[in-house]
């Protein structure tokens, strides 16, 4: 997405379109699970892109909850902000730095954060710093994010595949940190930290939204010469016409739960 993510409408179609994949939507039914959501709470969405999911969760907090999305974006939030005219939720969009939240200590019940951290231009523990910081004692926090080393693709010469994922995934500014996420809660603080696979499959028509603008991107850097990365995508071409390409990342679920206040657990 990188050679094009400077387009916001481009930047929503392709959100759209991703969270249209059927692994992505029934993640969202785990990562909803997980959150066990109550009438009345408070939940705050980092990473919320056009708001859809907020909204969701807004309708299960219900009138006497509240639901916060940010993101750094300021046109999905105006996306979400437009998608959410009207509809009476208890939702509210703004535009935010995950690394550095303004928003009270100890002010929400729960958070979600979905296919974020990896684009945090920063440390991912810093995010989670602050998420532990606005919670409340006993709150939760549900993370999922993407492990792209774990980015299979076949259909193509193997080593010249090895080294597309390499380059893909150290092209992201955190492309690793869906198997970390379970270190990174606990060094925040989290504890009950639990953790659960899951794997996304690519069809071929995002898979080439996905990997083209990072392509591009490194053909011009000298990474890969025309020929090698013609004679791939010819492969993946022959494969997908004769149903024999296929592709899939991993990602992880991971939860946690910040610490009563001392001397309040038996209450």
């Amino acid at each position: 997405m990188s050679a094009t993510a400077s387009d916001p409408g481009f930047v929503i179609r392709y959100l759209d379109a991703g969270n249209a994949l059927p692994g992505i939507r029934l993640l969202k039914r785990v990562v909803v699970e997980q959150l066990r959501l109550r009438p009345g709470q408070r939940l705050l969405e980092l990473g919320c892109g056009a708001g859809d999911d907020a909204r969701a969760s807004a309708r299960q907090v219900g009138r006497r909850g509240h639901v916060l999305g940010i993101d750094a974006m300021p046109s999905l939030i105006a996306e979400a902000t437009r998608r959410s005219d009207g509809d009476g939720l208890p939702c509210a969009f703004q535009v935010g730095d995950a690394l550095a939240l303004a928003v009270e200590d100890e002010s929400f019940d729960c958070c979600r954060i979905e296919r974020l951290l990896m684009h945090v231009h920063g440390e991912p523990a810093q995010v989670l710093a602050e998420v532990a910081r606005v919670l409340r004692p006993g709150g939760r926090a549900v993370v999922f994010d993407f492990d792209w080393d774990g980015f299979v693709i076949d259909g193509a010469e193997r080593e010249l595949t090895r080294r597309v994922v390499r380059s893909f995934s150290d092209g992201i500014h955190n492309g690793w940190v869906g198997s970390a996420l379970p270190r990174l809660l606990s060094g925040a603080g989290f504890t009950d930290v639990r953790i659960q696979p899951h794997g996304v499959a690519i069809p071929y028509d995002f898979f080439g939204w996905l990997l083209s603008g990072h392509l591009d991107e490194a053909l011009a850097a000298g990474r890969f010469t025309p020929q090698e990365l013609i004679g791939w995508w010819d492969q993946l071409d022959q494969a997908h016409a004769g149903e024999g390409f296929f592709a899939a990342v991993l990602g992880f679920v991971a939860t946690g739960t910040k610490p009563e206040a001392a001397g309040t657990a038996a209450a």
